[in-house]
């Protein structure tokens, strides 16, 4: 029996609808200042990586631009804490947000987002050689042998003293 792999020429490529994220990105980016600029410039026939295509701005063909904050907080939560992604780090992070989307500053978004998550932080391991032993003090030989001296001076007056003689046997 034949199986669908074997009937590709069968198969046909079906329309899937927009998704919540496209819808939200439509409404926020009526209102973004960057997006109606690169709109306005785009059919002045000014050179850009921008297409319009249903009132969306993609960014060389195939990234998603992403006005808003809180949009973007949604795509790092679902690129950075969510099942498939792991908390796998800024540049994981990065680069899978880099193929699906696009705006000013990226990289250094999420770099700050995944410097914020509490489970990267609590889990996060150091490349840092522990600190050794503390080093005991040395047994003092004798009365008076080693004196140290100190003075603490500028002090408010008390009695009519500013000044303060520490001595150590």
């Amino acid at each position: 029996m034949p199986d669908a792999l074997n009937r590709k020429h069968q198969l046909k490529v079906m329309y899937v609808g927009e998704t919540k994220l496209q819808k939200d990105v439509r409404l926020v980016s009526r209102h973004d200042q960057f997006a109606k600029e690169v709109k306005q410039n785009i059919p002045n026939g000014a050179k850009s990586h921008f297409k319009i295509q249903n009132e969306l701005l993609w960014y060389k063909q195939n990234r998603l631009y992403v006005p808003e904050r809180r949009i973007r907080d949604v795509l790092f939560k679902e690129c950075h804490d969510g099942p498939f992604a792991g908390h796998g780090g800024a540049k994981c992070t990065t680069t899978f947000l880099k193929k699906s989307y696009h705006w000013p500053n990226l990289k250094d978004d999420t770099e700050e987002y995944v410097k914020t998550c509490l489970i990267c932080q609590q889990n996060r391991t150091f490349n840092k050689k522990q600190a050794g032993l503390l080093q005991p003090l040395p047994i003092f030989e004798g009365l008076w042998k080693n004196v140290s001296m100190d003075f603490m001076v500028s002090l408010p007056a008390s009695r009519g003293f500013d000044a303060i003689m520490v001595v150590v046997d």
